[in-house]
């Protein structure tokens, strides 16, 4: 299912899949989809400060080449709906790896990671839209 969803998350990044640029430029969307259509698992959150973010998770097989291109078939879709490029954020010292990009805009902060779980045998590619 993850190959499916790379392969689509690729073809959609070149013609700005509306419902996957929308729900990033919206005011915190009920579900959140990929490009390609596929829902993840998602939840809403308040942090300290009062901002509200929508953080969305879609799990793949541990350390599957998949994970990888799914993350970065994001990256770019992400890019191409908010016309910013991400910053990377600093190393840290983890166990399991570890890599998250963030974009920051007018109205929202926007972060794509992608992280391996040792212990649950899975990679999940996030995402988490924060606005105040």
């Amino acid at each position: 299912m993850i190959r499916a969803v790379v392969l689509c998350i690729g073809c959609a990044t070149t013609v700005h899949a509306d419902g996957f640029c929308a729900s990033l430029t919206t005011d915190r969307p009920a579900t959140f989809a990929l490009p390609d259509g596929t829902e993840g698992t998602c939840s809403t959150s308040l942090d300290l400060a009062g901002a509200r973010a929508k953080t969305c998770r879609w799990p793949c097989t541990y350390r599957a080449p998949e994970a990888t291109e799914a993350f970065d078939a994001v990256l770019k879709a992400t890019a191409a709906c908010l016309g910013v490029q991400p910053v990377a954020d600093q190393d840290v010292n983890h166990p399991d790896s570890y890599d998250l990009r963030t974009f920051h805009t007018d109205t929202a902060q926007v972060a794509v990671s992608i992280k391996d779980k040792g212990a649950l045998q899975q990679t999940y590619v996030f995402l988490r839209v924060s606005t105040p």
